[in-house]
C-alpha cells in the first residue's frame, strides 16, 4: 500500500488513487528533485520528512512529489490547476503579485503557502503529507521555465513544434519529449556542476526569494525556451537538456533550503 493510500485507509477518507495523467516535468523529474532534496537535509529536517511521509525511499518521495499532478483533474482538486504555473505578460521582466497572482492562485504564492503549512506541526498527518507533496511539486514546477512563461501563449501550450518526428506543443517538449529522449529508465542523469550535491544549500530561507526564482525562470523562458522554428533541431534540444538539468539542481537545492528552514535547523528570515 502506498503512503497516500495508507493515509486514506487510516483516516477513513474517501480518497481515490488515480493513475497519473501526463504531468509537468513528468513523474521522473519530480522524483529526481524530491529525492535529491531529501538527501541534502539536516538531521532534524530529514527525521521530520520520514515521519510525515512514512519513509524516505525513492518510491515514497516520488509518489508524494508527483501527487499534485495525479489529482489535478479530479473533481475534488480541479480548483488547484492554476497553482502549477504563473502567467506573466510578454512585455514584463518581473513577477508582480497584484498583476499576476492577486488571488493567490499561482505557483509563486502556493510555494509560500505550503511551506507555511508544512511548518505547523499541529496539522493532522494527511494535511502535512499534502503540504510536503505540494511544496516538493511546486518548487519543481517553478523551475520549468515555461511555468513562468507568457500569458498570451499559455506558457508555450499554444506553440506547435515537431521533435524527431513527434508533434505537439512547446510546453510538452520541455515537460516530456526531451526528458523521455534523454533520461534512461533508471532516472540516471549527469549533474551539470562538479560540486557535490547540496554545497549550495543555504541555512536560511526568506519567502520573498520565491519571487526572485520566478523572475529567474521567466527570464529563462524569454531567452532560451523558444526554438527558431517549428522543427526543433538537435542543437536546441541539447541546450534545453542542459538547462533542464541545471534547473533540476537549483530546484533540489532550493527545496532542501526550504525544508531545512521550516522543519530542521535552518531559519525562516522573513514573513509568510
Amino acid at each position: 500500500m502506498t503512503s497516500h493510500a495508507f493515509f486514506c485507509f487510516l483516516m477513513g477518507a474517501a480518497c481515490v488513487i488515480m493513475p497519473s495523467p501526463a504531468s509537468a516535468w513528468g513523474d521522473s523529474a519530480h522524483r529526481i528533485i524530491g529525492v535529491s532534496a531529501v538527501a541534502m537535509l539536516d538531521d532534524s529536517a530529514h527525521a521530520a520528512v520520514v515521519e510525515i511521509l512514512g519513509g524516505d525511499s525513492d518510491e515514497i518521495i516520488g509518489e508524494a512529489c508527483s501527487w499534485p499532478d495525479t489529482v489535478r483533474e479530479t473533481p475534488e482538486w480541479e480548483w488547484s490547476a492554476p497553482m502549477h504555473y504563473v502567467n506573466i505578460p510578454r512585455t514584463a521582466t518581473h513577477y508582480d503579485w497584484e498583476r499576476d497572482c492577486a488571488d493567490g492562485m499561482c505557483v509563486t504564492a502556493a510555494i509560500v503557502r505550503y511551506a507555511n503549512e508544512l511548518s505547523r506541526p499541529e496539522l493532522d498527518p494527511e494535511q502535512r503529507w499534502q503540504a510536503f507533496a505540494w511544496l516538493c511539486h511546486l518548487v519543481g514546477d517553478l523551475h520549468q521555465p515555461l511555468h513562468a512563461g507568457y500569458r498570451d501563449d499559455r506558457g508555450g501550450n499554444n506553440v506547435s513544434v515537431e521533435y524527431r518526428g513527434k508533434t505537439g506543443n512547446l510546453h510538452q517538449f520541455w515537460d516530456r519529449f526531451i526528458i523521455q529522449d534523454r533520461l534512461d529508465t533508471d532516472d540516471n542523469w549527469e549533474r551539470v556542476s562538479s560540486a557535490p550535491p547540496g554545497t549550495g544549500v543555504a541555512s536560511e530561507w526568506n519567502p520573498d526569494s520565491v519571487s526572485e526564482w520566478t523572475d529567474e525562470s521567466h527570464a529563462l523562458a524569454a531567452a532560451s525556451a523558444y526554438p527558431g522554428g517549428y522543427v526543433i533541431d538537435e542543437c536546441f534540444a541539447d541546450q534545453t537538456w542542459l538547462i533542464i538539468r541545471q534547473q533540476w539542481q537549483k530546484a533540489a537545492d532550493r527545496l532542501a533550503q526550504i525544508l531545512n528552514a521550516v522543519l530542521g535547523e535552518g531559519e525562516v528570515t522573513g514573513q509568510f
